[in-house]
């Protein structure tokens, strides 16, 4: 087990770090969690180190407004401590509690960013959050999630730090993180090492934190919530055909042959189709069109861009 100061978050991490939770000896805590883990054997030996807590359930994914509104009322300015996904932790930051501890139970980074998303109208929204106070990596965790949702999520990890490394605002600083979160999260996918895959989530996010968001990560903020497609699984739609429309190659090498190889490995390539009717799909693409160019993506799209990529990972 390590720790890590980063700025007013520290980061628990490596085997044994859920041990960390009784240190804290939390009381009067609001537990937040998914419908999934209400009656899991981790949820159990989570509260098992607090003293005086309430279990609530999450949003559903995408954190629709008014679901957030309702928990809001239940834990703005109390001790909250989230487990889950991104959208059980988008939720809590966005709720304003006094005081966060984080158990993210998927790769989808969410614990280590200072933006929440949440979604209102059919689109996906963010806004500036403080980070969690105190996020605990332990890769014994996510033995209870299904190895899809984590491969998905673990893709969509490798979609910061691929998109981070060709950000109109990469900077060294960046290249270092995207560079070294995008190696290791292609080795944990290679050898199932869950607990290297945290830490490469960790480096892709703070990368895409301090870089920006491209194409990939535009489309799920716009596909996600308008077909109920999973985060994860928007990028294993989206983010091979976004290197190939920035023009392939980037700071990390020629990464399709890789970002292919893993979907294929894992099984979760994903197009479109299984989601949407093409007629419907073709109607976000002037959204997609503005979002991706006010974005730090790289190249600009025309309308007929817009319409070719819809088309081209349908």
């Amino acid at each position: 087990m390590w720790v890590t100061q980063f700025y007013d978050t520290r980061i628990v991490y490596g085997d044994g770090s859920l041990e960390h939770l009784r240190e804290l000896q939390l009381s009067d805590v609001i537990v937040v969690t998914t419908k999934s883990l209400l009656d899991s054997p981790l949820l159990k030996e989570v509260v098992s180190s607090l003293r005086n807590f309430k279990i609530v359930k999450g949003p559903s994914q995408h954190t629709p407004k008014v679901e957030l509104e309702n928990l809001s009322s239940l834990i703005e300015n109390r001790v909250v401590l989230s487990l889950g996904g991104g959208s059980v932790i988008d939720a809590v930051k966005l709720s304003s509690p006094r005081f966060h501890v984080s158990i993210p139970t998927t790769l989808s980074g969410a614990e280590h960013t200072a933006v929440a998303g949440y979604s209102e109208g059919g689109l996906k929204k963010s806004a500036r959050v403080t980070p969690p106070n105190v996020v605990i990596l332990d890769p014994a965790v996510l033995q209870w999630t299904p190895r899809r949702l984590l491969v998905t999520t673990a893709f969509r990890a490798l979609d910061h730090a691929v998109e981070a490394s060709y950000s109109t605002r990469s900077s060294p600083f960046t290249d270092a993180l995207a560079s070294k979160g995008y190696e290791y999260l292609v080795k944990c996918l290679e050898s199932w090492d869950l607990g290297l895959c945290q830490v490469g989530t960790w480096l892709a996010s703070l990368s895409f934190m301090h870089a920006g968001r491209g194409l990939s990560h535009v489309f799920g903020y716009v596909f996600g919530p308008a077909f109920n497609i999973p985060h994860g699984v928007t990028s294993c739609i989206s983010l091979v055909e976004a290197v190939k429309f920035n023009g392939g190659a980037n700071k990390l090498g020629n990464v399709v042959e890789t970002l292919e190889a893993i979907l294929e490995k894992h099984g979760v390539k994903e197009r479109l189709s299984n989601y949407s009717r093409l007629d419907d799909a073709l109607k976000y693409s002037r959204v997609l069109k503005e979002l991706t160019n006010s974005s730090e993506n790289p190249r600009k799209m025309s309308d007929d861009d817009a319409v070719g990529f819809i088309r081209s990972v349908y």
